[in-house]
């Protein structure tokens, strides 16, 4: 029972690290949205300016290259540079859509919620392994539900990821602008599929140990 006990703190672990990794900047950058509020700086028209952090700035706005290239030395020639940094942008400036700031709150805590319900499930699994009931029908829904929760997982960390851009997008004026970097999370996706496979598999399994007990 103790390694079924940390088999399932594990789980809890792992996820709650998966969305500090992946969901945990936007609840950062709302908060320094909301903290620098009260806490801004003047530019040097003396209006109001509200820092914008993780942007990332096209090195062909900065370079007179238009190929983004720069000569380190004679020996190295730096291509395809871009910078990360926190960049200050005049209130004025600010013009980003209501919808697309509640979208991202509800994107991230619809990220949490299926986070918590997968950590939840997995260990009902672990403790049905435990019990010795893993192939019961019970069980294999479970499975399943891991499975379609992981895909949907997948699906939500790229509309966050667009989301934040949309956000940064909308922050941002010319001469600036901010690469979209979104990508989808292709590794999830395939775990996501393993899983129904793995579940059709302890489908299987759950109806041959039915057809035994009937038999027997």
């Amino acid at each position: 029972m103790k390694r079924v006990r940390l088999l399932q703190i594990a789980v809890y672990i792992v996820f709650a690290a998966l969305f500090l990794q992946n969901a945990a900047g936007d609840v950062y950058r709302g908060f320094m949205e909301g903290y620098t509020d009260g806490v801004q700086e003047k530019t040097t028209t003396g209006s109001s300016a509200t820092l914008i952090p993780y942007t990332v700035i096209d090195a062909h706005l900065l370079n007179p290259d238009k190929h983004g290239k720069l000569l380190l030395n004679d020996n190295y020639k730096l291509e395809d540079i871009s910078i990360n940094a926190g960049i200050r942008v005049n209130n004025k400036l600010l013009n980003t859509p209501w919808w697309v700031s509640t979208a991202d709150i509800v994107i991230v805590l619809g990220i949490l919620f299926l986070l918590v319900w997968l950590s939840y499930i997995i260990n009902k699994i672990i403790f049905n392994i435990y019990e010795g009931t893993i192939f019961d029908v019970k069980s294999v829904s479970l499975i399943w539900k891991t499975g379609i929760l992981l895909i949907a997982y997948s699906i939500m960390d790229y509309i966050n990821q667009l989301d934040s851009f949309l956000i940064g997008k909308s922050l941002i004026n010319s001469p600036i602008t901010v690469l979209n970097t979104s990508q989808f999370n292709f590794e999830i996706l395939i775990c996501g599929l393993l899983v129904l496979i793995i579940a059709e598999a302890f489908k299987q399994g759950a109806q041959l140990k039915q057809e035994q007990e009937l038999t027997i």
